[in-house]
């Protein structure tokens, strides 16, 4: 059973955002019997992950976060929330399931709500993609394969493809398009998530919408060949 956790992290020294704070509200109001744990520096040792280290040291804090509510979910159970998520309804008919994930468009998994038991293996082997790699590459560019990607990647391998998962559409953890900002709750509607990508670089939002296009495989090809052109010059 999932535990009623919600984690979410916040890396920065910047202040948090008021229409940030305004949908972590509704967090309260629909999840007030939920316990909610901040995940920051004084919480996360950065020395922990090669990874999240070298992402915090470039300020790439979305890429840190990535690592963090892995972490977070595997070793403790619950939901992950990104910040810019509101809740429309209560997660407690879900809580009895062996996953919550869904999907964010047609193309693509919703990474900033998801939810499993603690130690669950598919969290678990989402996670191992990071234990043998770093951030920061030798040839001076980052490692910035967004999580939606890695997930695909990884669950579509096995899960995904077996029915071991079966992610859910769209309205029920998403409700909103990346691309035309459009909102459609449903009576299945959990949250909205409302993209405010706070972290995210231009270059970041942009290699998200493309992979919704042309989808996460051909876009993880096409950003390792734009690594090996580029660290041959």
């Amino acid at each position: 059973m999932i535990p009623k956790i919600i984690h979410y992290c916040w890396l920065s020294n910047d202040p948090i955002p008021k229409d940030l704070k305004k949908y972590m509200k509704s967090w309260k109001e629909k999840l007030y019997d939920y316990e909610f744990i901040l995940w920051d520096l004084n919480r996360f040792d950065l020395n922990r992950s090669l990874w999240v280290k070298q992402a915090f040291e470039a300020k790439k804090y979305a890429f840190a976060a990535d690592y963090i509510r892995l972490y977070a979910v595997y070793n403790y159970g619950g939901i992950y929330m990104d910040m810019d998520v509101e809740v429309i309804k209560s997660f407690n008919d879900l809580l009895r399931n062996d996953y919550i994930l869904g999907y964010e468009a047609a193309k693509g998994l919703e990474a900033g709500v998801f939810g499993a038991p603690k130690k669950a293996p598919w969290v678990k082997e989402v996670l191992e993609y990071y234990t043998s790699k770093e951030f920061a590459l030798p040839n001076g560019l980052y490692n910035d394969t967004p999580l939606p990607i890695i997930m695909d990647e990884v669950l579509n391998a096995d899960y995904i493809t077996n029915k071991k998962i079966v992610p859910l559409p769209t309205d029920f953890l998403t409700a909103k398009s990346y691309k035309t900002g459009k909102i459609t709750i449903t009576p299945n509607t959990y949250t909205i998530h409302h993209f405010a990508g706070s972290w995210k670089s231009w270059d970041e939002k942009m290699k998200i919408i493309i992979a919704r296009i042309i989808g996460t495989k051909l876009t993880h090809i096409l950003g390792n060949a734009r690594r090996c052109i580029i660290g041959k010059k």
